[in-house]
């Protein structure tokens, strides 16, 4: 079984900045930051995770797991970015096989069901699947 994280709205409110407008649930990806505060009142993306194909955020995301494989996983992420316009070439697809096995390698260290936070270069726990 493959975990990885996906969009959710589970424990949205325990920050007062806590957003979700990503319809449904959606594998996530972490986008850039323009600045390096998570707090921001002006931009969220220190704080946010990224839906692949909608390019909604969300302050939270979810451990789930499939028998999705990991080649069918990064290969998800390398059509989100195509639909976005992106070229494929070598550049866009080490850039997605780097994202894609750094989320991988994180959602591995947590339990199904555990939800986590964005908070600048940090990944936290906010919920383990007992207290949800």
């Amino acid at each position: 079984m493959l975990k990885y994280f996906v969009s959710t709205h589970r424990t949205q409110g325990a920050r007062d900045n806590d957003s979700n407008s990503i319809p449904g649930t959606e594998l996530v990806d972490l986008p850039g930051e323009c600045h390096a505060d998570p707090d921001s009142p002006i931009c969220g993306c220190a704080r946010s995770f990224v839906g692949i194909t909608s390019r909604q955020t969300s302050t939270t995301a979810e451990v789930v797991a499939t028998d999705m494989t990991a080649a069918e996983y990064i290969g998800r992420f390398h059509a989100g970015l195509l639909a976005l316009g992106w070229k494929d070439n070598v550049e866009t697809r080490n850039g997605v096989i780097d994202a894609a096995v750094e989320l991988l390698l994180l959602a591995a260290m947590w339990p199904v069901g555990t939800v986590v936070e964005r908070r600048l270069h940090e990944i936290r726990v906010r919920s383990f699947p007992a207290e949800s």
